[in-house]
C-alpha cells in the first residue's frame, strides 16, 4: 500500500486567480464609468432643454403683457412661416447660411424687435446659460424667435396664437424648442 503524504489545505489564491479577478473587476468598474458619462451627458442636454423651454415661456409670458395697441403684435402675414408654424420641415434646425433656414428665419420676429425703438421690456434680458463646467465650460447660447398669427372670430375681436420658438447648439446638433399661446384681443 502507498503511503499517502501529508496534506494541507492551500490558504489565499493563486496568482492566475488574483489576475481574472482583477480583470472582471476592471470591466465592472469600466461599465459603471460608462454609465456615468452617459448619465452625465443626459442631464446636460435635459439642462439645456428645460432653459431652452423657461426661456421661451418668459418670451410668451411678455408677449400676453404687452398692450393690444403694441406694433410687435402684429400678425405673420406671409411667408413660410405663416403655412408652416410648427416648422414640420426643420428649418430651424439647418445651418445658419442655408436656403431653408434663411426664408424661415426672414419671417420671424427676434431680439431685436423685442427691444426696438426702445420698447419696454421686462424679460430676459440675455439669454444665455453656462454649462455644467461653470467658468471653465462655453455658454449655451439661445436664440429667441416669435410670430404672431390673427383670426378674426367676429366683428372687433381677434384671435392671436403666438409661436415662441428658442434655438440652440445641443453636443448633438442644433435645437429648437416652441411653445404656443392664445390671445384674444378686443
Amino acid at each position: 500500500m502507498l503511503r499517502r503524504g501529508f496534506f494541507r489545505p492551500r490558504r489565499g489564491f493563486t496568482t492566475i486567480e488574483a489576475l481574472i479577478a482583477a480583470v472582471v473587476f476592471l470591466l465592472g468598474l469600466s461599465g459603471l464609468l460608462g454609465a456615468l458619462t452617459q448619465a452625465r451627458n443626459a442631464t446636460g442636454q435635459a439642462r439645456r432643454y428645460m432653459q431652452a423651454t423657461d426661456i421661451a415661456n418668459d418670451l410668451l409670458e411678455q408677449i400676453q403683457l404687452w398692450p393690444a395697441t403694441d406694433t410687435r403684435l402684429t400678425p405673420t402675414t406671409a411667408g413660410v412661416c405663416k403655412d408652416d408654424p410648427l416648422d414640420k420641415v426643420g428649418a430651424l434646425s439647418q445651418p445658419k447660411g442655408s436656403a431653408a433656414y434663411s426664408a424661415y428665419a426672414a419671417c420671424l420676429r427676434s431680439d431685436a424687435d423685442l427691444k426696438a425703438s426702445g420698447r419696454s421690456w421686462a424679460g430676459l434680458t440675455n439669454p444665455t446659460f453656462m454649462d455644467e463646467l461653470g467658468s471653465q465650460g462655453t455658454p449655451t447660447q439661445y436664440e429667441r424667435y416669435y410670430m404672431i398669427l390673427s383670426k378674426e372670430v367676429r366683428e372687433n375681436v381677434q384671435w392671436l396664437q403666438i409661436w415662441v420658438k428658442v434655438r440652440y447648439e445641443d453636443p448633438d446638433g442644433v435645437r429648437v424648442v416652441t411653445v404656443q399661446g392664445m390671445r384674444v384681443v378686443m
